[in-house]
């Protein structure tokens, strides 16, 4: 009886303990339309990572962190990756990157307004030197903007910077094309002609992907798994399913 009690003890331990290997923690905050907690699954990025490590036996565990949090928790190894990041050389010094999700493009926004003749054509951001231009901490362009010593404002989010761009106490604000004309028919309805936006330097593809930690437990396995998940959901059109049911006119990244 006693065996049998014990051996039954030790199969829900085991059980438990398993099912506690297979939940993998993860960070990421406010960046709609792409993620959210006010969207439809929380955003595109996030049903398509959740389905993803669904598939490779994991149970993602989400938390919305401001951006800097995200990156804190990740480096610090208290989440297994944090998303949606772009690789730069300053953060592939202390995270891995799963292969991309999708890729963004970035462009400069201004008020017309205020700005009636915008830099149009210029090769270097150094060019941009005479320009008030809006930064968030956390952002990737933010050791970019620093090396061209350009001159630049502390805002708190996207948002903000907007406000700060519409009232004229900036010229420029960098934001991936769907998310600034999105942030600008939410903030600025009936306004959206007010508002332009200019081909720079920054006018590449880039990568979106999960940014992993180097000292969470099992990470460069998790990542493994997740990366085989992705290209199985690539394959078999899933992937481009969940596209298409946040954006119909978008396509996948690859």
């Amino acid at each position: 009886m006693w065996r049998l009690l014990l051996s039954a003890l030790a199969l829900s331990l085991a059980c438990r303990a398993q099912a506690a290997e297979q939940t993998v923690d993860l960070a990421t905050g406010e960046w709609p339309p792409y993620v959210s907690q006010q969207l439809p699954e929380q955003g595109v990025f996030t049903e398509i990572v959740r389905e993803a490590f669904r598939r490779a036996g994991y149970q993602a565990r989400m938390s919305f962190q401001s951006w800097p949090q995200t990156e804190l928790l990740t480096k610090s190894g208290k989440t297994a990756a944090a998303f949606p990041y772009r690789p730069t050389p300053e953060r592939e010094k202390d995270f891995d990157f799963s292969v991309p999700l999708m890729h963004s493009t970035s462009y400069l926004f201004y008020h017309k307004p205020h700005l009636p003749n915008p830099p149009q054509q210029f090769q270097s951001l150094d060019e941009l030197r005479s320009y008030r231009i809006a930064i968030q901490l956390g952002y990737w362009y933010l050791p970019l903007f620093q090396r061209h010593r350009l001159n630049t404002l502390m805002t708190s989010d996207e948002t903000n910077a907007l406000r700060q761009l519409y009232l004229g106490h900036l010229d420029l604000v960098p934001m991936v094309l769907e998310r600034g004309l999105y942030q600008i028919h939410h903030v600025f309805p009936g306004r959206e002609k007010e508002f332009g936006y200019i081909s720079t330097p920054l006018d590449k593809e880039t990568a979106l992907a999960l940014m992993f930690s180097r000292s969470y437990p099992q990470a460069e396995r998790i990542r493994e798994d997740f990366g085989r998940a992705l290209a199985q959901m690539e394959k078999d059109g899933s992937l481009k399913a969940i596209y298409q049911r946040h954006f119909p006119e978008a396509t996948p990244p690859r």
